[in-house]
């Protein structure tokens, strides 16, 4: 009889240690190694003076292209498209989200006819609202969430990115979902930095993860 538990408690302890084993291999596996950026949230919005969207997700500090990810901090970029640009005028934001209120001076950018700024907080809300003053007068947006639930993840685009380019190592990976410019919706773009200068990259269907175009070393 002894022999019989000594035998269950030595299979038992086995059992255990492959469960421990299995259990921290999982834990060990980081969707965000080698990430310098990771931008997982897309809002938009019309109204009667323009358009707003917000790209929200987290970046690596300072922001540098050399082959390595460092540590990364949460930023919310939005971009505020008038009807009429005008490069001189002054436009200002304010905006509440779940992580906290925020606002400032949009600046125009120095190509698109748009002005933009960006708070160091990341976006998850499903929709949020954003004030835009110019001249004394506002008009108020609710920015809604362009994800929608049958959107795979950044891990699964880095993935597939991974088999279709087979990158050189080192690398570091930029995965964001932008608007589709060769059509409608939005796509994941997925980037491979090398130390040596070299880029590859595709830009993926967010539901079928078809490639849409891409550029390889």
């Amino acid at each position: 009889m002894k022999n019989g538990i000594k035998g269950l408690t030595l299979i038992f302890a086995a059992v255990m240690t492959v469960l421990s084993l299995w259990l921290l291999g999982a834990c060990g596996t980081d969707g965000m190694e080698n990430v310098s950026e990771r931008r997982s949230g897309y809002y938009s919005a019309d109204g009667v003076g323009g358009a707003v969207a917000a790209a929200s997700g987290v970046r690596e500090a300072p922001y540098t292209i050399d082959g390595a990810a460092a540590a990364l901090k949460p930023y919310t970029l939005i971009t505020f498209t008038p009807v009429k640009f005008d490069a001189d005028a002054v436009y200002t934001y304010r905006t509440t989200t779940s992580a906290g209120s925020y606002g400032g001076t949009l600046v125009a950018h120095p190509f698109a006819a748009s002005f933009s700024a960006e708070f160091d907080s990341e976006t998850t809300d499903g929709e949020f609202s954003i004030s835009i003053t110019t001249g004394g007068k506002t008009e108020e947006y609710v920015l809604k969430s362009l994800i929608t639930e049958d959107m795979f993840g950044y891990d699964k685009a880095i993935d597939a990115a991974k088999k279709e380019l087979d990158p050189p190592e080192p690398y570091e990976i930029r995965v964001r979902v932008i608007k589709n410019p060769l059509g409608d919706g939005l796509c994941w773009h997925v980037s491979y930095y090398s130390a040596d200068g070299a880029v590859c990259g595709v830009l993926l269907d967010p539901v079928t993860a078809k490639i849409i175009a891409k550029k390889t070393v």
